[in-house]
């Protein structure tokens, strides 16, 4: 950055978005409404906190001025009631005589009665009201919300970044800090949760393992296999963001065997279970174009199971269907 920093950020990742948040507030030239906008694990939900704090003067922590709106365990999205309930609270008078922030955590999961409740409030602003919706993808959010919000894209950090991060503040052994680095795919958040849960990092790489094993078996073997990933079969919020995460995992392996099969292994992500990778190359048996055009297949078809899960299919369902078609 070309000049120090005014405000409290965290020190690792978003280096842009923090010196445009910093400059925002040191000129009092504040939106009503922001949008951050990225991949889960790169640090929203963090800046957004520290935003917030910044904002309200550096209170600690949480407070009765900031209100954050989520996804119950036993839901599919954000309901209508939720909303009200979160939008009224913030119409009430501020307790610390300063700015009431709302957070809305996971927007794309806002229902549509939801979203149109979510955009009155914005089109009749409240003085000093801030609220930031945290999304992954601009297409789940209607463009009236868009129109009226300042939105901030968050990306990738580098993986050298992260692997120089990993070492330099826990001491990880370099070849453990360059897997996890690959492994991140540009989420300093990711890589270092997996740094400090070792057994989900473990059990990540085994359900890898596995899903590079499945289009061996035949279709009963397949199923049986794919229970060892996941085998909830609700619409629970908790079943979505775990159908979703396996969806993101086959598709970083179905990349990874892409690029094996053009001699490009210094780029794969999942560099910790290489053999593996290559063992799943060597199952296709074709030439080089023609694995090339079977991995392609895959990768549409994952592309698809994505969109089935944002049409509210069951997750469960999604899954099996993918692992037997590939």
């Amino acid at each position: 950055m070309e000049k120090p920093l005014k405000y409290n950020w965290p020190e690792f990742g978003n280096s842009k978005v923090i010196e445009f948040l910093d400059k925002s507030l040191e000129n009092n030239k504040l939106a009503q409404t922001y949008i951050f906008l990225g991949p889960s694990d790169l640090g929203k939900f963090t800046i957004a906190l520290a935003f917030a704090s910044n904002l309200q003067g550096n209170p600690q922590g949480f407070n009765s001025d900031l209100h954050i709106l989520d996804v119950e365990e036993d839901q599919k999205g954000i309901s209508i009631e939720a909303t009200r309930n979160f939008i009224k609270t913030l119409n009430l008078s501020s307790f610390l005589n300063s700015y009431k922030i709302g957070i809305v955590k996971e927007a794309d999961l806002l229902s549509s009665e939801a979203k149109s409740a979510l955009l009155k409030t914005l089109e009749e602003p409240q003085d000093k009201v801030v609220i930031i919706l945290l999304a992954t993808d601009e297409n789940n959010l209607p463009a009236t919300i868009l129109s009226r919000a300042q939105v901030i894209y968050f990306y990738p950090v580098p993986a050298e970044t992260i692997y120089d991060y990993l070492i330099a503040t826990y001491g990880a052994n370099r070849s453990l800090a360059k897997d996890l680095a690959n492994l991140a795919l540009g989420r300093p958040l990711l890589a270092v949760k997996l740094w400090e849960k070792p057994e989900e990092y473990k059990t990540y790489l085994e359900s890898a393992e596995t899903w590079l094993s499945l289009p061996s078996l035949d279709v009963n073997a397949r199923l049986l296999e794919l229970d060892k990933i996941f085998k909830d079969k609700t619409w629970s919020k908790q079943a979505l963001n775990t159908a979703e995460s396996v969806l993101y995992m086959a598709e970083g392996l179905a990349r990874d065997l892409l690029l094996l099969n053009f001699n490009q292994q210094e780029n794969i992500q999942h560099s910790a279970i290489k053999p593996a990778l290559e063992k799943g190359l060597l199952f296709l048996n074709k030439s080089a174009d023609d694995n090339g055009i079977l991995i392609l297949q895959q990768l549409k078809l994952i592309a698809q199971a994505k969109e089935y899960l944002v049409a509210n299919v069951n997750p469960r369902l999604v899954l099996e269907q993918v692992a037997i078609n590939l």
